[in-house]
């Protein structure tokens, strides 16, 4: 028995039992009849050698990380319960008595066969992280680049179990692995060329759905294609539409203590205390032990992470485990290309919720030495100084220079620094002539000089 392999090697699993009014809990394309359902959340703590969680993880806020995706599908209730040491038959005896209807295992993805063998011995459907966090993803989905990136998503998850349906290793039905009928039914060639085209098309759409995207939330400057851009990135539930909407004042954003609240990168310009125009992205968050295909399909909405100027790392210090979670949100920037002296040369490490957080009072605590910067989206307590530290690092990033200069009160530059946004602070005048101190990057010193090589500039 392939899962009692593993359950042997157990030495805790804790149980939650979750009532689950939906009716499409399932993912890829499962669905279940209408009616409550109850889901017996379990957390096995394995190790598997260097596939083990983090030592930083325990399993009860692991467990406590579980309940909350599946309890953040609308209308659940959790009813807690731990089960401490045992075996299988102990785990069946716990799901009938608590008259579970579903059964989630807190892994990142169950092999086909595993999830065939629970079915098998607790009659119940089955599922893992990949699957609730898909549901999530399709729940709250609201643009189209977001549903895309969740149909790329599952192309991999149904081509896995529909070759373990055809090779006749399982005895199975389709609906037990949470696939369509229909996709069971087609030979397996052919099946292969329909996910290829699919997956062809998808990409097709994304690019051009991506495309629309970044031009409608351009913020309608005309000078936006020039901004620097700072990518605020972390853990889900974090903070980080908290902290874009504080650094931007954007309207349109309605932070959520929610779970996955942003699924669609969106950008918002403002302006550095430099002048320099800045365009902030709220990104998705970041979750641990996620399948590295399931991030791979979000590529689009995380490529501008690799190239932006600026990263903000935005940790949520008032969570227990915002170490472990450090540890994802790191191991996520590595998995999608952001190379380690980017992220030692460009990223702010910022701790958020410090109006929650007790973890700064121990002396022995790792933050009380951190070089991060702490803040409270709430209050807006530390604002100041990060908003300080953007501009700084923004500068060094796009590799501005402030330049003098002393310009006669008739000089056509005057209108054109005025024009182009240039002006932060009020010349100082000196008899006829105004002197500015001005911020620009390289490519616009170059077309400054062309435009007005005529003219002597004075230093």
């Amino acid at each position: 028995m392939i899962f009692r392999r593993i359950s042997s090697q157990c030495s805790f699993i804790a149980i939650r039992s979750l009532s689950m009014g939906r009716a499409d809990v399932a993912t890829t394309s499962s669905k279940f009849a209408n009616g409550q359902w109850s889901v017996l959340v379990v957390h096995p703590k394995v190790r598997w050698g260097s596939g083990s969680a983090s030592v930083l993880k325990q399993a009860d806020r692991q467990l406590e990380e579980a309940v909350a995706l599946v309890n953040n599908l609308p209308n659940m209730i959790a009813r807690k319960s731990i089960w401490a040491a045992g075996n299988l038959e102990k785990l069946v005896a716990r799901r009938e008595t608590a008259r579970a209807t579903a059964l989630m295992v807190n892994i990142d993805v169950l092999s086909p066969a595993q999830q065939q063998e629970l079915f098998g011995i607790f009659e119940v459907p089955i599922f893992d992280r990949y699957n609730i966090v898909l549901s999530t993803f399709k729940e709250f989905a609201r643009t189209d680049e977001a549903r895309l990136q969740i149909s790329l998503a599952e192309i991999p998850y149904i081509k896995h179990r529909i070759h373990a349906l055809a090779s006749k290793r399982l005895n199975s039905r389709p609906e037990i692995l949470h696939v369509e009928q229909q996709y069971a039914e087609i030979e397996g060639g052919d099946l292969n060329e329909i996910l290829r085209k699919r997956e062809q098309d998808l990409r097709r759409d994304l690019k051009e759905a991506t495309r629309r995207a970044t031009e409608q939330q351009s913020g309608g400057s005309k000078h936006s294609s020039d901004a620097a851009v700072i990518a605020v990135v972390g853990y889900t539930n974090a903070g980080k539409t908290s902290l874009v909407k504080r650094l931007t004042g954007a309207e349109s954003l309605k932070p959520k203590d929610q779970l996955f609240a942003t699924l669609d990168t969106t950008r918002h310009v403002a302006k550095l205390p430099s002048g320099r125009l800045a365009v902030f992205t709220d990104t998705i968050g970041f979750l641990s032990d996620l399948p590295i295909h399931l991030i791979a399909a979000f590529e689009a909405t995380l490529a501008h992470v690799k190239s932006a100027d600026v990263i903000i790392h935005l940790r949520d210090v008032s969570n227990p485990d915002w170490k472990a979670q450090e540890e994802d949100v790191v191991a996520t920037l590595k998995s999608i290309g952001v190379a380690k002296e980017v992220m030692a040369e460009r990223m702010i490490t910022v701790d958020n919720k410090i109006d929650k957080a007790t973890c700064f009072d121990s002396p022995e605590s790792s933050l009380s030495e951190s070089s991060s910067i702490r803040i409270s989206c709430k209050t807006g307590d530390g604002m100041a100084e990060l908003i300080g530290v953007i501009n700084e690092k923004v500068s060094i990033a796009t590799k501005c220079k402030t330049i003098r200069l002393r310009l006669d009160v008739r000089s056509p530059v005057i209108e054109w620094l005025y024009h182009n946004e240039f002006v932060v602070v009020e010349p100082i005048p000196d008899g006829n002539n105004l002197i500015f101190d001005v911020v620009m990057n390289e490519s616009e010193i170059g077309r400054f000089r062309k435009k007005f090589a005529h003219l002597k500039r004075k230093n």
